[in-house]
């Protein structure tokens, strides 16, 4: 008669507790192994290693270099040990784009090294053989992308950041990269006189006309011209000005007698003056004190008036 099972020890060791502190080193070794593998297939296809071999040979050979089980595995087993097992590697992120980067030169050289050797092959005439290898390549070709894309997915959903797009600037609104709109000490510009706003009257910096780092004053070199120096404009009575109310030209102020319009017969009043020309003989001569025969009274008792 057999007893109960005794219960597992609680010191044992589980294999995962092993393994786990190897899955960086393990993962770093997988990338570096392809990449190296990848220099090697690059130096075969430019260096010639005996004397029968031709460039498109060498392209033939080394796009199993380029495109192989090597360069189709290693990478997307090394982002597997990275991100599929908990915990999530610390260099998960540097693992998964190195690996990307791996499929990228690799796709890269094997599409060009498949076209090269495709054309020695028709050039050649061996239409067989030219068949019977694109057909293989084509087959190693849809592996690869499969786990390349394997690979891309992962890193386009865990560590790609889309950058924001910059959204249409709205009128009344802040743009990224300007300061806010607002009042002074509010989100925008410095009051004056505070640091980083510009001075206030009375402080150091403010400009004063007429001194050194302000602007100049009226009269002053380099200034404009005051009102009534050559140069400026005439002031009021001044020649090249405008009349000043009351005199000749200008408009009459109040209690002023208004001058008629010119070439306007003056006011119906028979006492007013009529005002002469220049060089224009004055009526009423002969008269004592000058006076006009229209203006003097009518005397019957006057011997000399003709009756």
């Amino acid at each position: 008669m057999t007893g109960p099972a005794e219960p597992a020890s609680s010191d044992t060791t589980q294999a995962s507790q092993l393994t786990k502190p190897l899955r960086e080193l393990g993962a770093l070794v997988l990338l570096g192994a392809n990449a190296v593998l990848l220099f090697v297939g690059l130096l075969r296809l430019l260096v010639p290693t005996d004397d029968y071999s031709t460039f498109s040979g060498r392209a033939g050979s080394a796009f199993f270099s380029f495109v192989g089980v090597e360069s189709t595995v290693l990478p997307v087993l090394a982002v597997l040990l990275a991100t599929h097992v908990r915990p999530v590697l610390p260099k998960a992120k540097l693992i998964t784009q190195a690996a990307l980067g791996e499929y990228a030169v690799g796709a890269l050289l094997g599409a060009l090294t498949f076209l090269i050797w495709m054309v020695g092959r028709l050039a050649e005439a061996e239409v067989l053989d030219a068949l019977l290898g694109m057909l293989t390549r084509l087959a190693w070709l849809a592996i690869f992308a499969v786990a390349a894309f394997v690979v891309y997915k992962v890193w386009r959903s865990l560590y790609y950041t889309p950058k924001p797009k910059p959204q249409p600037g709205v009128y009344g609104q802040a743009q990224p990269g300007w300061p806010q709109q607002g009042h002074p000490g509010q989100g925008g510009w410095p009051p004056p006189g505070q640091p980083g706003g510009y001075p206030a009257p009375g402080q150091p910096g403010y400009p004063v006309p007429g001194q050194p780092g302000g602007y100049p004053a009226p009269g002053q070199q380099g200034g404009y011209p005051a009102p009534g120096q050559p140069g400026g404009y005439p002031v009021a009575g001044q020649q090249g000005g405008y009349p000043v109310p009351g005199q000749q030209g200008g408009y009459p102020v109040p209690g002023q007698p208004s001058v008629p319009p010119f070439g306007q017969p003056p006011s119906a009043d028979p006492t007013q003056t009529i005002p002469r020309q220049p060089g224009e003989p004055q009526q009423g001569a002969g008269y004592p004190d000058g006076e006009d025969d229209r203006t003097q009274r009518f005397n019957r008792d006057d011997p000399n008036n003709p009756r």
